[in-house]
């Protein structure tokens, strides 16, 4: 019987002008052609070089595994949400477990049936271990797929997992392109989503291949509109390179967005990919996790629908011909059921399904594709594990001899029925995980402001919310993509998003809450991009990982947490300073609280000592210029003032410290205005303007720097800083630290021209630097040279400071070095390891890196 011209299917379209020069030149393995006669039965093999079964140390493999039916399901078809229940609930009324095993060998002759570790360990085909490539390539075209509209339907290969299956595929489909070799218009491109799964950007970029990125929507890759799909075809520049003819795409539970494309986009873009020649990449590792109760459980909340062209409800996708399961029936299809070209490479995965450890997967795609993937394996991977294979093969299948035992309460393994079961309990426990963690997101995604405004009859008041993050439910896949408002923050005029994104991520760190999220920027596949979204803190909370015990550390018992609120981002160390000092003002505090909560907990701090009221020490971090501050308690109403430099960190110029003291009392009065904060305003400012200024001070104001050989000296107490008069302290050239058995070193080195300003050095060191203060020793030594009526005269000396004789060494290693007017400080921290005379190389090591640092040395 001839198939009806009208409804036969079309042959898939020949794709071999898309094959990489490479792709195009591999023949078949003639070793792997050689193991088609290993198949026969009973054939007595003394070729091939085939290790002898026998001498394999493993007898069986085996393991306890679930029943099919551990996990209950959710319904196909919610009328209502999901009961909240455990994650682990059940149903089967069995034992919970059963015992796999896969034995040495196995009397079945059926290669297609027969599982053992004979078979399974030994050099194999690439297309997979027979048994396996079958029961997938079977349950790949009648389950999964059933409606593939092209003749003959698809082949399969199994892959090391999706990662494997990707890089095949773009070694299949594209060139290495070598910049500054190659010609531009010969650059390969590949489009993406426009935030998407960076392992695929980290395959194909070290090729050569441009990433074309696509504007998502809350569904998932655009198709029109501006920067879809359609619009970056249709505008392509040849400058950039060849138009893409490759797409990469998750399509389900969309990493990292969670959109799910509905079968109408779906349409919308193959149509496109079909008219400009594109061979689309399909990673679905998330297939089977569709969550139908998200749109409700959206309107319900009420928040925003994922997708108004997914309705709620029941569903089958799966037409004219079933699966044969109602729930693989319920889930969106593939793109391969709209496939009519062949021009879709699907990449499934046992990652998600079973464990990620196993490295296992399969490709599923035409037949010619395919073929061509089977070359690049055989010359590469070969096969998946064969202990993987086998076990997962005999769990599935069951034995097919008297030796084995397969998964499921009958040891006769779970079949495609127990496989579907499995399945489905699954998206069952994830269901019931994400409809857990977005009622707490939504019930914590607004803030309360704390003013209120009354009726005159105190009968009722209105309540002013502030909306901190928002979010949509996800019809599937392990992410919600969480968008904070930082324009809500009072900072947020102030700073920089990006600033503002990082600080969230690191306080989500902290032991108040011991959080790791994914900032939104880890998956921008190009730099513009992640520019463009710095002003959204799009973040993925990976549902498998928020138990009982990680959602209240989120939200604090299901309060919305203040992240955005300044004055519960300080750090442990901003509440400290403010026990001591009861009479800073609520503004001060926030204001504080907030810039250590972006730039770090140093940033901002009170300096310490009883005889210091209101003075504060402010850091500079991206120059690393420290000032001190006298703040009144008036403030923000009354200015405050800048006092002095502290410290210019290693750019020891002479006049350096004077010029910023005056450039910091220049923008405070530029920017200060009665009854607004502007300590934010004085930071930022100062570090975009002395991190673009040249590295030297001209010599002009080498004299305000106020050094001298006749300086007075000036004795600072410990508890006390230095005086308005002194202007600035040393310019000290750090060292790197050592940490030897955990004693810590680390050295300065400043230009001193006398002994008593050496001595004021060390005094002022001491008196401003809490760390240098607590060091166990601070070992010093100086070498001076002036001159005084015409004649040199040379001073030098040293001191342990408890650490026997390492003053002495000090010295003598600036009279090695050949450095004059030279002060250096080693300080050690003890550790409890007594280090012997190893500890004088370290301190050596450190003095000798400050002071070539400092540019002492002649060379």
């Amino acid at each position: 019987m001839h198939p009806n011209p009208a409804t036969a299917k079309p042959a898939p379209l020949d794709l071999s002008h898309h094959y990489s020069h490479v792709t195009k030149n591999r023949g078949s393995s003639a070793v792997k052609d050689f193991y088609k006669y290993f198949r026969i039965p009973n054939i007595g093999n003394l070729a091939g070089g085939l290790p002898n079964h026998n001498n394999f140390p493993f007898d069986t493999l085996e393991g306890a595994a679930a029943l099919p039916n551990r996990f209950k399901p959710t319904p196909n078809k919610p009328v209502d949400p999901p009961p909240e229940g455990s994650s682990h609930s059940g149903v089967n009324s069995g034992p919970a477990t059963s015992r796999v095993v896969v034995p040495k060998t196995s009397d079945n002759a059926d290669v297609l049936r027969k599982v053992d570790l004979k078979s399974a360990l030994q050099y194999g085909t690439a297309q997979g271990y027979p048994p396996l490539y079958s029961f997938l390539r079977q349950f790949a075209r009648e389950n999964m797929h059933p409606n593939i509209p092209y003749a003959g339907g698809p082949e399969i290969i199994l892959t090391c997992g999706s990662t494997d299956g990707f890089s095949k595929t773009v070694e299949l489909l594209s060139n290495v392109w070598v910049e500054g070799k190659d010609p531009v218009e010969d650059q390969p491109g590949l489009l993406v989503e426009e935030f998407c799964y960076m392992n695929a950007v980290q395959t194909a970029r070290p090729r050569g291949s441009s990433m074309v990125p696509v504007k998502v929507d809350d569904e998932g890759m655009k198709a029109s509109g501006k920067g879809g799909l359609q619009d970056v075809l249709e505008t392509w520049d040849d400058s950039k390179g060849k138009r893409p003819h490759l797409m990469y795409t998750v399509t389900i539970g969309q990493n990292p967005t969670s959109g799910t494309l509905s079968v109408e986009r779906r349409k919308e873009i193959y149509a496109l990919c079909s008219k400009f020649d594109i061979v689309i990449v399909e990673d679905d590792p998330y297939w089977y996790l569709q969550y139908p109760s998200a749109n409700e459980a959206a309107i319900a909340a009420p928040s925003q629908l994922a997708s108004e062209r997914i309705p709620p409800g029941s569903r089958n996708f799966n037409t004219p011909k079933s699966s044969g399961y109602a729930f693989l029936d319920s889930l969106i299809p593939s793109y391969l059921s709209v496939d009519t070209d062949g021009r879709v490479v699907r990449l499934d995965t046992f990652s998600k399904t079973v464990a990620p450890g196993c490295r296992l997967g399969w490709i599923t795609t035409q037949p010619a594709l395919c073929e061509r993937l089977l070359r690049i394996t055989e010359c590469s991977t070969q096969q998946p594990s064969g202990f993987v294979q086998s076990m997962i093969a005999e769990m599935i299948m069951g034995p097919h001899s008297g030796n084995g035992r397969g998964g499921g309460k009958d040891d006769l393994g779970w079949k495609t029925d127990g496989w579907v079961r499995w399945l489905e309990g699954l998206r069952g426990n994830y269901e019931r995980r994400m409809q857990i963690m977005c009622k707490i997101f939504e019930e914590g995604k607004q803030l309360v402001k704390t003013g209120r405004r009354q009726s005159m009859s105190q009968e009722w008041s209105v309540v002013d919310t502030v909306p901190m993050f928002d979010f949509v439910w996800p019809l599937g896949g392990m992410f919600v993509w969480v968008k904070v408002n930082f324009e809500t923050h009072p900072l947020w005029k102030k700073t920089s998003p990006e600033k503002l994104s990082r600080r969230l991520w690191i306080h989500l760190t902290t032991p108040e809450h011991l959080i790791l999220v994914a900032p939104g920027s880890l998956f921008a596949p190009t730099e513009e991009i992640r520019q463009e979204n710095l002003s959204i803190m799009c973040t993925t909370i990976t549902i498998p990982t928020l138990t009982d015990g990680v959602l209240p550390r989120l939200f604090h018992d299901s309060q919305p947490p203040p992240l955005l609120r300044t004055e519960n981002v300080r750090s442990q160390g901003d509440s400290s300073a403010n026990q001591n000092d009861n009479a800073m003002s609520e503004d001060l505090d926030n204001e504080i609280g907030a810039i250590n909560s972006i730039y770090g907990e140093h940033t901002v701090e009170k300096a310490f000592g009883k005889t210091t009221p209101n003075q504060y020490l402010l850091t500079i971090p991206q120059v690393a210029v420290t000032l001190r501050l006298l703040i009144p308690d008036q403030y923000p109403e009354t200015c405050f003032e800048v006092t002095a430099v502290e410290g210019v960190g290693s750019r020891g110029q002479k006049g350096f410290g004077n010029h910023v003291l005056i450039t910091a009392r220049e923008v405070v009065q530029r920017v200060f205005i009665p009854g607004q904060v502007c300590l934010f305003d004085l930071l930022q400012e100062l570090e975009q303007t002395l991190d673009h200024e040249p590295s030297t001070i001209q010599e002009e104001h080498a004299e305000d720097f106020g050094q001298s050989d006749n300086a007075p000296e000036t004795k600072i107490p410990r508890d006390v800083y230095a005086t308005d008069d002194d202007l600035v302290g040393p310019l000290w050239t750090l060292s790197s630290t050592i940490t030897e058995k955990k004693s810590v070193f680390l050295a300065r080195a400043c230009p001193v021209k006398s002994t008593t300003e050496a001595q004021s050095a060390i005094t002022h060191l001491l008196a401003i630097d809490k760390r240098a203060s607590k060091a166990t020793h601070n070992i010093s030594a100086y070498r001076i040279c002036i001159l005084v009526d015409a004649k040199e005269m040379v001073y030098q000396d040293c001191d342990d400071d408890g650490e026997d004789a390492a003053g002495g060494r000090l010295l003598k290693l600036l009279q090695m070095m050949g450095v004059w007017n030279v002060l250096v400080v080693v300080s050690r921290w003890y550790g409890g390891v007594k280090l012997g005379p190893a500890r004088f190389g370290i301190i050596n090591a450190v003095a000798r890196e400050a002071v070539v640092a400092g540019g002492f040395t002649k060379d």
